[in-house]
């Protein structure tokens, strides 16, 4: 277990350390260095454009690398999402920017934001697969919160990486040459990755799938024509948390940065405030998973995402200093306890033999709906109206989506379940059949 463990936090921290690295780029710089340098809030917008195509990229990756997953196993996969994410993260920072190549910098930019979401999209159900089905089953909870916690300290990795930039440097030297370094970091963070993930051994529950030969040919086809429903379900139960997250993440950033008018180290700081508070309460989630329930502890996440938004903004926009870092503690330890939930509970919505397929693709597109799309619709939403309030409202609906999803689930589970044992149950055989 603890081999298991270290590598799939370590395997999940340098996944989102990459992705949250061209996030919180994207809010600070990007937008000036490959899409307009004359107009600051169109380039923003055309970045956080441009931020969305990871997340388009992370559904494909969950159907190619969980169908591999599936069907040859979790360990080699993990290798493989590691490898395509970090080398597409480390080539960036040696990408020419629009005033040196012209349009050829933003294509270059965007290939390899595409190639690093779709590393992405196999990382996620990987490693909680393979955790879930190594680990004490009255323990999954706080082991799978352990996983959890991979997010949250890629996010600290990245946020402190390029705000101890922000703070050492001047604006003209981060916009020369600075902004190259998170991203050439990936290139270490790959190594010792790799390093860690070659000492663990397959999933128990794969091995025996293996040996009992019911490993699925075509995992994709058969998560959709009998788990749809749990897919459709899961996509909504997870869109919320996404959606906050990289409202906060990234928007958020930006808003205190371009609005606000705060120092790019003081938005970075409150940032990663929140990642820590958020990760303390991603273990919290998860021990409070395996005390009341997967759906209590789940439902409870949901109902704290609510005012979160409005905290948010609302200290924002008041310029403080003290009263931004403060309100952030708070913001992260309400957003993370539904975080903490997760991944206990969708591991026992799918069977074994499609789980990595089925949650990857629940977890990929509501990540691509919550997550890629809301910086964008969040930076449209409030340039229209002038405004944050119409963004805490979006986030606030889809959190009440997200209750009514959790508490739907179990119904179909139970369907599902029933719905197998009757098709692997013989027929007895009446009277009249043996004439």
């Amino acid at each position: 277990m603890r081999k298991v463990t270290a590598a799939t936090i370590v395997g999940n921290t340098i996944e989102f350390y990459d992705f949250n690295a061209y996030g919180t780029l994207t809010a600070l710089v990007f937008g000036r260095l490959f899409f307009s340098a004359q107009d600051p809030v169109l380039g923003t917008i055309m970045a956080f454009a441009t931020f969305g195509v990871g997340f388009l990229a992370r559904p494909l990756g969950g159907v190619v690398f969980g169908h591999f997953g599936d069907k040859y196993g979790r360990k080699p996969v993990l290798v493989a999402s590691l490898l395509t994410m970090g080398l597409a993260t480390a080539l960036m920072g040696f990408l020419p920017t629009l005033a040196t190549a012209g349009i050829l910098a933003p294509i270059l930019l965007i290939a390899l934001r595409f190639v690093q979401g779709f590393g992405l999209g196999g990382e996620w159900g990987g490693a909680i697969t393979l955790m879930m089905e190594t680990a004490p089953e009255k323990k999954r909870g706080i082991f799978g919160a352990a996983v959890q916690t991979g997010s949250g300290l890629g996010i600290i990795l990245a946020t402190a990486m390029v705000t101890g930039l922000a703070a050492m440097l001047t604006p003209e030297q981060m916009f020369e040459w600075g902004w190259r370094i998170p991203l050439l970091f990936s290139f270490v963070l790959v190594i010792v990755g790799l390093i860690i993930r070659s000492k663990i051994d397959e999933s128990p529950e794969f091995m025996n799938l293996e040996r009992s030969a019911k490993v699925v040919k075509a995992p994709l086809w058969e998560t959709l024509r009998y788990h749809y429903k749990m897919v459709l379900v899961a996509v909504g139960m997870y869109i919320a948390v996404a959606a906050f997250g990289f409202t906060q993440g990234v928007f958020f950033v930006s808003y205190l940065v371009n609005t606000v008018h705060v120092s790019q180290a003081t938005a970075t700081t409150a940032n990663l405030i929140a990642a820590v508070t958020y990760l303390l309460s991603t273990l919290l989630g998860g021990w409070l998973s395996d005390k009341l329930s997967r759906t209590r502890a789940y439902v409870i996440g949901a109902c704290l995402l609510i005012p979160a938004p409005f905290i948010m903004f609302a200290a924002g926009s008041t310029g403080s200093v003290p009263v931004i870092f403060a309100a952030m503690a708070i913001v992260g330890s309400l957003g993370g306890v539904a975080y903490g939930a997760q991944a206990a509970l969708f591991f026992e919505l799918f069977p074994a033999r499609v789980r990595y397929t089925g949650i990857s693709l629940g977890f990929q597109f509501a990540a691509v709906l919550g997550g890629g799309l809301t910086p964008l619709l969040a930076a449209s939403l409030a340039q229209s109206t002038g405004s944050t309030v119409p963004v805490s409202l979006y986030i606030a609906g889809l959190a009440v989506l997200m209750i009514i999803c959790t508490l739907i689930a179990p119904r179909i589970l139970r369907r599902q379940q029933q719905a197998e044992a009757d098709a692997h149950t013989p027929a007895v055989p009446t009277r009249n059949s043996h004439r």
